[in-house]
């Protein structure tokens, strides 16, 4: 009887008597207290998922109000960066505009492309006497050639013509060449980079080669520039792509001669080659060619004697 416990339960139908042994009551001990730990360690585990779950929503309404800041940032940044190009662009247009309006003086006061003189039957003479040797490096040291690779035609000629962009007409001093972006550019004569980067002036990127006796040649609008300021480049040489940067509706490449400081067609030199040697001289009036042949004559004289 001493290991043995006894509980009586009374109701109106009458009373019960059950009898436990003391094993079962520690049994029932442990259980209670495992239930009662399991119970403790299932509300901790509620309420850090709990503390997690409002840390999360706490760092999720901290992010979107951060996304939402960007966005107000992203909108107020592309307003500003749109009246910046409205205004660039406003200023290219002046530009533009007094850069035609002082061509257009120009070319009324015959500054632009010089008063054109006739060959004489002497200096005619002396450029047919040139030997081979004179002409193949009066072909490398002066423009002459196409300045695409490969050539696919011309979509502008020198000349007056209709803007593209301005709906006006003024007078193109170049030739714009046909090509989709990424056509190789190359250089037309040997000579040294004067200019690589971009012109605000509606060129866009652009490359300055100066070359020898006074002659220079522009190549713009290019979507990719392969050589840099100073660097030496030989005729042929590439010096970029083609592009549509600057002032400009389309991929293309505006090309341009310059000679001490004036701009001249560039078809009578893209037409200039060994096959047709004197059409140059004939055609282009504003180059003093005899006193430039002779320079020449004499150079290649020393470098033959050298030799």
């Amino acid at each position: 009887m001493k290991n043995r416990y006894y509980v009586t339960i009374t109701d109106l139908k009458g009373m019960k008597c059950y009898s436990f042994d003391k094993i079962v009551k520690k049994y029932l001990l442990v259980i209670g207290i495992l239930f009662t730990f399991s119970i403790a360690a299932l509300i901790t585990v509620v309420l850090i998922l709990n503390h997690k779950v409002n840390l999360y929503s706490f760092y999720r309404i901290e992010n979107e109000k951060l996304v939402d800041k960007i966005e107000d940032n992203k909108k107020e940044y592309l307003v500003q960066l749109e009246e910046a190009n409205k205004k660039i662009t406003e200023k290219e247009v002046e530009l533009e505009n007094i850069t035609a309006k002082i061509d257009e003086i120009e070319k009324l006061m015959g500054e632009d492309i010089g008063i054109p003189e006739e060959l004489t039957e002497k200096e005619k003479l002396d450029l047919a006497k040139m030997s081979v040797l004179e002409r193949r490096f009066l072909l490398e040291v002066i423009p002459s050639g196409q300045p695409l690779d490969p050539f696919k035609g011309y979509s502008s000629l020198f000349g007056t013509r209709d803007h593209p962009v301005l709906e006006k007409k003024l007078y193109h001093y170049g030739l714009d060449f046909k090509g989709t972006k990424g056509t190789k550019i190359v250089t037309t004569a040997d000579g040294i980079i004067e200019f690589a980067g971009y012109n605000s002036g509606g060129f866009g990127n652009l490359v300055i080669v100066a070359h020898s006796y006074g002659f220079k040649t522009y190549y713009a609008h290019m979507s990719r520039i392969d050589v840099k300021v100073g660097e030496i480049v030989k005729k042929g040489q590439k010096i970029g792509e083609v592009g549509s940067t600057g002032r400009s509706t389309g991929p293309h490449l505006h090309y341009e001669i310059h000679y001490l400081g004036k701009r001249v067609n560039p078809m009578n030199f893209t037409e200039w080659s060994i096959d047709k040697y004197n059409n140059l001289f004939e055609k282009e009036k504003g180059v003093k060619w005899q006193s430039l042949v002779e320079m020449i004559r004499q150079q290649t004289q020393i470098f033959q004697e050298k030799r």
